[in-house]
């Protein structure tokens, strides 16, 4: 609504300054409660991204509790049957391991007594399934003798466990609504709020039509009321819809599952929310220690580096946003520069992204004019939900590669290895496709660690895992499926290609130049058997017990060999 100048304005009497007070008054009180609701949602999104941290960490832990007790459990058998002193170590180190875990299981769910209760549980039956396999233990050391495999019941740890996850989840779903309804609330509040204002402004004007409509004097006063309270207006109506965006935003962050939808939705959003500034957004690569912008909008008044160290960044080395507001710069960050000496430092901002004690990245705003107060504040709301966002997104993405990924290797873990496994069987079977499953048992490995040590072993394993993810496709899926034992599912693979492959990656592993401690290790070889779907097996379980009986016929037949299932089916039945 634009204001006219008015020819004549009236000296506003006291009936006419109550009335205009009493709209102020309201109009005040009803901005006052959009903004304190908006901080308010704000605090519930802060809250309801700890506790989904809060509980990734419960689930991480109770998988690491429940690994552990399975690494306790192979120990111990391991153990019994061969009297490994390795295996007894391995043995006390995923105890203690167990131990950590658990008991920090138990301070995380100290504030909740069922959750608490079920980790006592889950704990206890642990402990009794730990004590029991160390007894086994001390039977095989006391007797020197072959143990036989006590009988042990199934545990509840796992069924807890599941239960500890689901009431995690079911907890963060629960809050995750009441989040979303309150961001719903904030949103009708701020239209409804909007609205209000517009209304109570519009009378406002009114009353001053009519006012000028009585009386043709002090025309100036009048004439500059109006201005004011179309500013008010406009502000008004920028800040309920920078809100309701800002808002949306935040949902839509909450609920991206990669950094591509953050960037493709940054890369879309950012410059309606900060119209008439341009932006750049650039994330940090702790690997590399480097920053490098992946979104920018907008018309720029700074030229800025595509990728540069955080030091060349003040806002990163303060912790805050840099020039800081009302001030001017007497130190320019090294990853923009001036267009012309001229350029004033207060047409640019950086805001730092951080949260949880973790630099995320740098969201730089700069303009052909002065970055007003408002468009900062703004920026820098968005700078908080970015650093959470991506934040709790950056642990998901972390949390999710650990629960499939084998920590020594980088390899896929036996876990993801039978659901891959079965999904890619499924496929084949849809699209009536060959497939090959590869077992591979790296030669003498126990006489290796036995003559070279087992951080020399660790190097081993590396460097075979990194050799065998060279010799595969991008579409294989290579995991280590127990200690010195990997497996390969070759996809669209016959009985030829399923030779062909094995025998490459034999030769590969045989070429190896593998060096510990400036010492250059004795080369080694893999003995490899593999099974072909759907001619040795159509089930997950066929196919890794035949590749695995061709595994051990390679090994009887002198090592250092690929053989197929059906070698070994026919050496046996001669």
């Amino acid at each position: 609504m634009v204001i006219a100048p008015l020819a004549a304005a009236p000296v506003p009497n006291a009936a006419f300054v109550r009335r205009l007070s009493v709209l102020f008054v309201v109009l005040i009180g009803v901005l006052t409660a959009i903004t304190v609701r908006v901080w308010q949602t704000i605090d519930r999104l802060e809250d309801e991204s700890r506790r989904v941290a809060h509980t990734l960490e419960v689930q991480q832990r109770t998988q690491s509790a429940l690994a552990a007790l399975g690494s306790l459990q192979t120990d111990a058998v391991v153990y019994a049957v061969s009297g490994d002193p390795t295996r007894e170590n391995d043995f006390a180190d995923y105890s203690l391991h167990l131990s950590d875990q658990l008991h920090g299981l138990a301070d995380l769910t100290a504030d909740d007594p069922q959750q608490a209760a079920r980790v006592h549980a889950m704990a206890v039956a642990a402990t009794a399934r730990r004590d029991v396999l160390a007894q086994l233990i001390a039977d095989r050391k006391r007797s020197g003798q072959v143990q036989p495999m006590p009988a042990l019941p199934i545990s509840p740890a796992r069924r807890l466990a599941a239960d500890i996850a689901a009431s995690e989840v079911t907890t963060m779903n629960a809050r995750r609504d009441l989040a979303r309804v309150t961001a719903r609330s904030t949103r009708a509040l701020t239209v409804a709020g909007a609205a209000l204002s517009i209304l109570f402004l519009t009378l406002a004007l009114w009353q001053i039509r009519r006012a000028v409509r009585r009386q043709n004097e002090h025309q100036c006063a009048i004439h500059d009321a109006n201005l004011r309270l179309q500013a008010a207006l406009d502000e008004s109506r920028r800040l309920g819809e920078s809100m309701q965006q800002l808002a949306h935003f935040g949902e839509l962050l909450q609920s991206c599952r990669d950094m591509d939808e953050v960037r493709r939705g940054a890369q879309q959003m950012l410059p309606d929310l900060l119209p008439g500034l341009g932006g750049r957004l650039a994330l940090l690569n702790p690997d590399q220690n480097l920053l490098a912008v992946g979104v920018h909008w907008g018309t720029h008044g700074l030229i800025a580096e595509s990728v540069f160290p955080p030091d060349d960044c003040w806002a990163l080395r303060r912790g805050q946003p840099y020039p800081m507001a009302g001030a001017d710069a007497g130190f320019t960050c090294k990853h923009v520069h001036y267009p012309n000496p001229d350029f004033p430092a207060s047409r640019y901002v950086c805001l730092p992204l951080a949260a949880q004690g973790e630099v995320i990245g740098v969201l730089t705003i700069d303009a052909m004019q002065d970055i007003c107060p408002h468009q900062r504040r703004l920026a820098t709301a968005l700078s908080e939900q970015l650093a959470l966002s991506l934040s709790n997104l950056r642990l998901q993405v972390n949390l999710r590669e650990q629960s499939i990924r084998d920590p020594l290797t980088g390899l896929f873990n036996r876990r993801y290895l039978e659901v891959s496994l079965e999904r890619e069987l499924q496929r084949a079977r849809r699209h009536r496709l060959p497939m090959a499953v590869l077992m591979l048992d790296i030669d003498h490995f126990k006489r290796f660690n036995d003559s070279h040590g087992h951080e020399a072993g660790d190097v081993l394993l590396a460097q075979f895992a990194e050799t065998l993810r060279r010799s595969t496709r991008n579409e294989d899926i290579a995991c280590r499926y127990g200690g010195e034992e990997f497996t390969v599912v070759l996809l669209d693979a016959g009985d030829a290609s399923a030779r062909q492959r094995a025998e490459a990656i034999r030769s590969a592993v045989a070429a190896m130049d593998v060096v510990h401690a400036g010492v250059r290790l004795p080369s080694v070889t893999v003995s490899i058997g593999y099974a072909v779907f759907p001619d040795d097996g159509t089930q997950p379980d066929d196919l890794l017990r035949r590749a695995d009986e061709a595994l051990y016929f390679a090994k009887r037949n002198g090592r250092d060999k690929a053989a197929s299932a059906r070698e070994a089916v026919d050496a046996s039945s001669t």
